[in-house]
Parts: structure tokens; C-alpha cells; sequence
């Protein structure tokens, strides 16, 4: 059995209507999706979302190459509580070209807290900031390792397991 891809992200928003608006007039990501569950349904997912009696609205957003971002909004709201030491998910990446024009377009918006400049680690350009609900997100530009990444991921994935990488596929005693 093979995972096919990466299929999407979820997010936690404080306004779901609000989030849509901004993902769209910043990264142009289309609404494919938008559904909900009221309280009936709600109190079905209880283990899942671990609150009771409550509703939650979603949407995906569309990313190019297929993948999406979907939204959540519930009717109880809690605190924003993110920890890059703490096991767990700690932000997600869109893939862009030129970052110094992302960089720039995100730096003089009020609602953006750009987290740190441009960086360059092993030829990829990045820089993190946080969106107006808190979540941290990174954009990156792979340069040429796009290439790599994208078109030959069985050959890279594979090349890497018998090389650089090899001692973590050795089998455990």
C-alpha cells in the first residue's frame, strides 16, 4: 500500500467568512467547498472535537496543483495556543516563486505578522508570518529543488533511503 499525495490541511479560524475573504484577496485560493454541522451531527463528532452541543462550519479552498486548505469555524471559541516544542502540528507551507514580492505584498498589511525576513537554507527562500487568526504559515520558493521535489519524488524519496538517509529504514532489533 502507497500513499498517492498529501491531500489537505486543516486550519481552525476565528471567522470563517473573514478567512475566506482574506486567502482569497491574498493567495487568489477559490471556495470548492462549504457545509457544516449543527448540533445533532455536532454531539455525533464529540470524541473528535471534544465539545458538546455546539455546530461547526468548514470550507476547502482550493490551492493550485489540487490540494486544499479547509477552514474550520465552531460556535465555541477557545484561546489560540501554539507551541512550536509541543508535538503536534506547528504551521504549514505554500509553495510560491520570488519571495521578496511576497515578502513586500505581505509586509504592509495591517491584519499579516511577518515573523522573520527572507531566509535561504540550501537554496530554497522562505519566510514565516501569521495570518489574521494566528496560524502560522510559511511560504517557501524550492528554487531548482522544486523540480526535484515534484517531478521525481519516487527517485529523490528512493535515492535518499539508500544514501544520506539510510540509517533510519534499518530494521529494529
Amino acid at each position: 500500500m502507497k500513499i498517492k499525495s498529501l491531500s489537505h490541511v486543516g486550519i481552525t479560524v476565528k471567522d470563517l467568512d473573514a478567512t475566506i475573504k482574506w486567502y482569497w484577496e491574498v493567495f487568489k485560493l477559490p471556495v470548492v467547498s462549504l457545509s457544516g454541522l449543527e448540533k445533532e451531527e455536532f454531539n455525533k463528532m464529540e470524541n473528535l472535537y471534544k465539545m458538546k452541543n455546539g455546530s461547526v462550519k468548514f470550507a476547502f479552498l482550493l490551492c493550485p496543483g489540487g490540494k486544499v486548505i479547509e477552514v474550520f469555524e465552531f460556535s465555541e471559541k477557545s484561546k489560540f495556543d501554539h507551541s512550536w516544542s509541543r508535538p503536534g502540528t506547528t504551521h504549514f507551507t505554500l509553495d510560491v516563486k520570488n519571495i521578496t514580492k511576497w515578502y513586500d505584498k505581505l509586509l504592509v498589511r495591517d491584519d499579516v505578522e511577518i515573523l522573520c525576513p527572507p531566509q535561504n537554507t540550501d537554496g530554497n527562500e522562505w519566510f514565516f508570518f501569521r495570518d489574521p487568526n494566528g496560524v502560522l504559515i510559511e511560504l517557501i520558493d524550492l528554487k531548482f529543488n522544486y523540480f526535484l521535489l515534484n517531478k521525481m519524488t519516487r527517485f529523490v524519496g528512493w535515492l535518499m533511503r539508500k544514501t544520506q538517509f539510510k540509517d533510519y529504514y534499518k530494521k529494529s532489533k
